[in-house]
């Protein structure tokens, strides 16, 4: 209608138009008598002619004649635009208060010019394919699928064996199901799926959105208060859901064969909906509260009517099924019946070229030495000159095998966690609460034991942090076959410079193939046993850890290496404190010594499988180790839970969040800490004779315990639990991409973001997401053996961007176990104030660190700058997470990946047993529309009143624009 009085006023011309135009202007004119004039008036209905000899005077016009003064026109168009003025100026008063309530009220679908749904936030489902198939959603085909906002409970027939067959008589329109959090659960969807099965048999299925059904997608809304009650430790809280199987990465999973006691249920609150293949059934989270609110409203609204519809057994007629609140899921997430090994190799029909359709999981683990280094690796050569490779005789003299390596124990635990929604994985207590107590942990030795009374110590601690843990323990398993089992072996002539730029002052080599950005792991020693530590910021048992472990001991028959057996007692069982009694674990026992007042430390009661005679082991990076050294070597692990997950964890679900209906407990953090740090320095103090009550309390006497309030600890839980984005871990961040970019002269910027609130998603491997790649002249690779010679360029280098965690976690080691001869020593522990930060070096990058006084004169020790503005020593180094089953294919560029095969020497073929995850590419265009529906009814009335109104107007003016005509005013 307003478009319309626009068009009716522009049909006028203007005042000033008819004014210059029509009537002649005497003012300040010269008085004359003309000559006499004919003026031939029109009237309505006769002609006449009147002769006037004198000139044109308003005062002596005719009746007729006046209207054509100036002031009478004007006044006539002004009388008749006015209306039409005032109406456009009410319409936009309207609409601009309209806009401005809708901009300051909660997101209301019932309100006109809604922006808040257009591009729905949410966070999309998880889709990935993996060795056997395929799990999670995604759209048929590449079509969009659409349907009305109904609330779950109105499409579903909850009978006793809840498939709801046969009941359906009525046609139910296409709907798009909104469920509460609580309720996505697999027993929902099969019901939802049931329901829909049937209400298809009624319903055509629509041409343009691939044979869809009625049952267009799902959507999952914010209702936390059903989070909010706690169960106080009971572990079979079903209200507490996990989307992950009671069996974690065990029986019925991808990665079953890579499990210590596959069939164990550590998870009892699991539904394993996150093994289920949804494709054609697109799912997302909406995390915004108010928006949630507004989606569940409309879906109680509709869901109401279809219920009564389905009730009396009857269709909705046209006005009971408009207006409709619709929503429009375009979520192509990959074709199905494919697996990883099927999309990695796709090839395009036409002319044959490799064009992969999805790539792995993966990252960068990163892990630490403490101590001084003891040399720089050569290719997989020993080196043990007088030139400087090893310049540790003291260190030597300690080692216990045939290359003077010392043996090495490690602290591990993962970078990683997941959830049925790749933007809503928050992993506070899965992930964020291991990575907080082991970075604290290593922060407690490094400042209180230096590198001197590390060096003299028998064995060496080694911090790792894995990553693609939760997707088949892809960063421990393929650090431990690096090391030890069955150790790494770099093509000959393949181990180069890592940085052609700094040859002359960085020792650190790279392997061109098999890629691998740094070859510092094979300096590592003998793998003596491993502490993990696993989900100690929410606790079964208030104020109780546990220790798995110390029980998987084997006779030393593994995947081979370095590490076999080479400690058996005779009968079969490899002990670490070398007393052959197998319930008396070295390590398990040193973890039992070290609890304190306000927490204990338990052993666990989970017993030994009667199936396969093993003692189940947790989910964690020691099920790699004793895994693949076939129980060689073994270790603990430090956890939250006795026989079961905390019931309380949400384990691997999108509520695993730090909340105040249950917030992750620092105290808890601080305690593991302080007993993961003594751990480490007691397992370093052991001389083999096995005296773990000795080592405990030898480490607690060096190292204080950490309090909750340390403001390290309250920095990084602030941003491991809520803001990923936050200013300490970007700085780190800052300060590592400037550490990459002076080694190698090229800046990659900084790597993917851990978001705000957190995400624990370990995501793709390529170059923008971690996959290291090799600069070789103007070529980059993901591997390589082509004829054009590394070297020769000084830009030629090894090039990585890790995430933003993974480069904050390399800075923090750094810093934390860096600090050299600065850091206190002594029995006592009196030297020092225990961070040496008055004595640290300043800087703004690492070139500012080219000398300094406390880094050893090793040339493998070199000094570089941290995000706390210090120059530290190098301790930390990234390892590629990539599943064992793939390799980078050579001479081309990253994201193309070779299943193994075994023909190159110095690659052994795919063993089958990895779960080999990989994630499809998506559509650029994915994202969920929620819309207004009026129906075809109510847009051809409104189409038909429009159309009335234009030609009313339209008509209007053309009459307006002949009577004026008619009176000589056009």
């Amino acid at each position: 209608a307003a478009a319309a009085a626009f068009a009716a006023a522009a049909a006028f011309p203007s005042s000033s138009n008819l004014v210059s135009s029509q009537i002649p202007d005497t003012r300040n004119s010269t008085r004359r008598t003309p000559r006499p004039t004919t003026v031939t008036v029109r009237a309505m209905t006769s002609t006449s002619t009147t002769s006037i000899g004198a000139p044109l005077d308003g005062d002596s016009l005719p009746p007729r004649r006046r209207r054509r003064r100036a002031p009478s026109s004007l006044a006539s168009v002004v009388a008749v635009a006015s209306p039409l003025l005032f109406l456009i100026l009410l319409l936009s008063s309207l609409c601009f208060d309209v806009v401005s309530s809708a901009s300051d009220a909660a997101p209301n679908l019932d309100e006109p010019f809604q922006t808040s749904f257009r591009l729905l936030p949410h966070a999309p489902c998880v889709s990935l394919y993996h060795r056997f198939g395929r799990v999670g959603c995604g759209t048929l085909a590449r079509s969009t699928m659409t349907g009305r906002l109904l609330h779950w409970s109105a499409v579903i027939i909850d009978d006793e064996d809840g498939s709801g067959k046969g009941v359906l008589k009525a046609k139910v329109p296409p709907y798009v199901a909104v469920v509460e959090e609580e309720d996505y659960t697999t027993d929902s969807v099969e019901k939802l799926l049931a329901f829909a099965e049937e209400a298809d048999k009624v319903y055509a299925a629509a041409d343009d959105e691939a044979g869809a059904g009625v049952l267009r997608g799902v959507l999952v809304i914010n209702s936390t208060a059903s989070a909010g009650d706690s169960d106080n430790g009971e572990n079979n809280d079903a209200a507490h859901y996990s989307p992950d199987p009671q069996t974690p990465r065990g029986y019925g999973t991808p990665s079953e064969n890579l499990a210590v006691g596959p069939n164990y249920a550590w998870n009892p609150n699991g539904d394993a909906l996150a093994l289920k293949n949804m494709y054609g059934l697109p799912a997302g989270y909406i995390p915004d509260s108010s928006v949630s609110s507004a989606i569940l409203e409309a879906a109680k609204e509709q869901g109401s009517v279809v219920a009564e519809m389905l009730a009396k057994g009857r269709e909705l007629s046209g006005d009971e099924l408009y207006p409709a609140i619709n929503a429009e899921f375009n979520y192509y997430m990959g074709g199905s019946d494919l697996n990883s090994k099927d999309c990695l190799g796709w090839r395009d029909v036409d002319d044959g070229t490799w064009n992969p359709k999805c790539l792995p999981l993966g990252g960068n683990s990163v892990w630490a030495a403490a101590g001084t280094p003891e040399g720089s690796s050569d290719g997989g050569d020993a080196a043990a000159d007088d030139g400087g490779r090893r310049k540790l005789e003291d260190a030597n003299a300690n080692a216990d095998d045939d290359d003077g390596k010392k043996p090495v124990v490690l602290l591990a635990t993962n970078l990683d966690s997941t959830s049925m929604f790749h933007d809503a994985s928050p992993g506070a207590n899965s992930a964020a609460s291991n990575v907080l107590a082991l970075l604290l942990a290593a922060k407690l030795l490094g400042s209180n034991v230096d590198d001197a009374a590390l060096d003299a110590l028998p064995n060496r601690p080694v911090f790792a942090f894995f990553q693609s843990e939760t997707y088949g323990f892809v960063g421990s398993r393929a650090f431990l076959r690096d090391v030890a089992y069955p150790g790494f072996s770099c093509d000959e002539g393949a181990s180069v410079p890592a940085s052609i730029k700094k040859k002359d002052s960085w020792m650190r080599q790279g392997c061109l193939h098999p890629f691998r950005t740094s070859l510092d792991f094979q300096n590592l020693g003998k793998i003596k046993g491993m502490i993990s530590v696993d989900q100690v910021g929410v606790l079964s048992n208030e104020g109780n850890f546990y220790v798995h472990g110390g029980q998987n001991v084997g006779d030393g028959d593994g995947d081979g290496g370095d590490n076999g057996g080479d400690d058996g007692d005779g009968d079969g069982n490899r002990r670490l404190d070398g007393d052959g009694d197998e319930d008396d674990a070295f390590l398990a026992n040193v973890l039992l010594q070290l609890g304190s007042d306000d927490y204990t430390i338990s052993s666990s009661s989970v017993e030994k499988d009667d199936d396969d005679g093993e003692y189940p082991l947790p989910p964690t990076p020691l099920t790699s180790l004793v895994k693949l050294s076939g129980g060689a070597a073994g270790g603990a692990v430090l956890a939250g839970y006795d026989d079961a997950f905390a019931g309380n964890a949400y384990y691997h679900s999108h509520l695993d969040l730090n909340s105040t209906a249950r917030p992750i407990n620092l105290d808890s953090i601080a305690a593991a800490s302080t007993a993961l740090a003594r751990a480490a320095l007691a397992a370093s103090y052991d001389d083999g004779t096995g005296d773990y009550e000795g080592a405990a309390q030898y480490a607690s006497d060096l190292i204080p315990a950490l309090s909750s309030s340390d403001d390290t600890l309250e920095k990084l839980a602030r941003c491991l639990l809520e803001d990923g984005n936050c200013d300490f871990l970007v700085q780190y961040g800052k300060v590592e991409r400037a550490n990459i970019k002076q080694d190698t002269g090229t800046d990659l910027g900084m790597g993917t973001p851990l978001g705000t609130p957190p995400t624990y998603y370990p995501g793709v491997y390529d170059s923008s997401n971690g996959q290291g790649f090799v600069q070789v002249g103007t070529g980059r690779y993901g591997s390589y053996t082509g004829e054009e010679e590394y070297g020769k360029s000084n830009a030629d280098a090894f090039l990585l961007r890790p995430s933003l965690l993974e480069s904050a976690v390399h800075g923090l080691l750094n810093d934390f176990l860096g600090r050299g001869g600065s850091a206190s020593s002594g029995e006592d522990g009196e030297e020092g104030d225990g961070d040496g930060e008055d004595e640290l070096i300043s800087c703004e990058g690492t070139d500012d660190c080219s000398s300094v006084p406390y880094c050893s004169s090793s040339p493998a020790d070199r000094a570089v700058c941290t995000g706390s503005k210090k120059c530290v020593c190098s301790r930390s180094n990234y390892h590629p997470a990539l599943d064992e089953a793939l390799i980078p294919a050579p001479n081309n560029f990253t994201g193309f990946f070779l299943v193994r095969d075994g023909e190159d020497e110095n690659d052994d073929a795919d063993e089958g047993v990895s779960a080999m995850y990989t994630e499809p590419f998506w559509s650029w265009k994915v994202g969920v529309t929620v819309y207004r529906d009026a129906g075809g009814k109510s847009g051809n009335w409104a189409l038909g009143m429009g159309l009335a109104v234009a030609i009313g107007c339209a008509t209007s003016a053309w009459l307006v624009k002949a009577r004026l005509g008619k009176e000589k005013l056009y």
